[in-house]
């Protein structure tokens, strides 16, 4: 798994294709920080979301690194369809997590924020970046082209599966009456809500780690059901 989790890493790196959406992030950190001094939580709330979209754009792009020859020679190479797709998905993990890091440490490297942040603020704001970025995976994953064969529709699904998972924040009060409905949509706006607390919040409610924790396992249900479908049609 090792060379495998290489050899996707180098031939993403080879394809150039990560450098729009890279390119696009490091703007969004420098211009959100231009000004000066920012709301710390409020701050990571926004690029939370901004990495939320570049993450379906990050994941796209890997998993259509290779052309269709390239990637059966590949996955021969490889033990099977699972180590190839599972490696895909430990590289897309990997990168949001570094993207994340990078989201929480570099404002507080330039001094942006107001006041010094505490443990508390750091805490929160990777798991609000990271939980984000692991669903935007999970989310897009489903509209590769293993599970859909038009590369049109491709974008359009993950665009529009994006957008619909940030509108349910404000459709939020419309869902609730309907009992168990809001379990079945992505769990986004837990991460907004947690993030909307005020900066002199004095400790982490316990109840926020479970709610990140919703966030990450329902990211990996998607992932699983990618996995079942994928086997599932290979049976056909």
């Amino acid at each position: 798994m090792k060379y495998l989790l290489r050899y996707q890493l180098i031939n993403y790196l080879r394809t150039y294709k990560y450098v729009p959406p890279f390119s696009i992030f490091i703007l969004i950190m420098v211009v959100n920080y231009t000004f000066v001094p920012n709301p710390i939580l409020n701050s990571y709330s926004f690029t939370s979301i901004m990495l939320f979209f570049l993450m379906g754009w990050f994941t796209i792009t890997l998993f259509h690194a290779e052309d269709e020859g390239q990637k059966i020679i590949t996955i021969l190479h490889s033990k099977g369809q699972s180590a190839y797709y599972g490696s895909l998905f430990i590289v897309c993990i990997a990168i949001g997590f570094c993207l994340s890091m990078v989201s929480v440490i570099y404002p507080i490297l330039i001094g942006a924020f107001g006041e010094q942040p505490r443990v508390l603020h750091i805490i929160m704001g990777f798991l609000s970046h990271f939980s984000l970025a692991v669903l935007a995976i999970a989310l897009s994953a489903i509209f590769t082209r293993e599970l859909v064969k038009n590369r049109q529709n491709t974008w359009w699904g993950v665009l529009s599966i994006l957008i619909i998972a940030v509108a349910i924040v404000t459709l939020k009060s419309v869902i609730l009456p309907v009992k168990g409905l809001i379990w079945l949509f992505p769990p986004l706006h837990l991460a907004l809500e947690m993030m909307s607390s005020d900066d002199s919040l004095k400790n982490i409610p316990y109840v926020f780690y479970w709610q990140f924790a919703w966030i990450v396992i329902y990211s990996m249900l998607l992932i699983g059901l990618y996995f079942f479908i994928l086997h599932h049609k290979r049976k056909l």
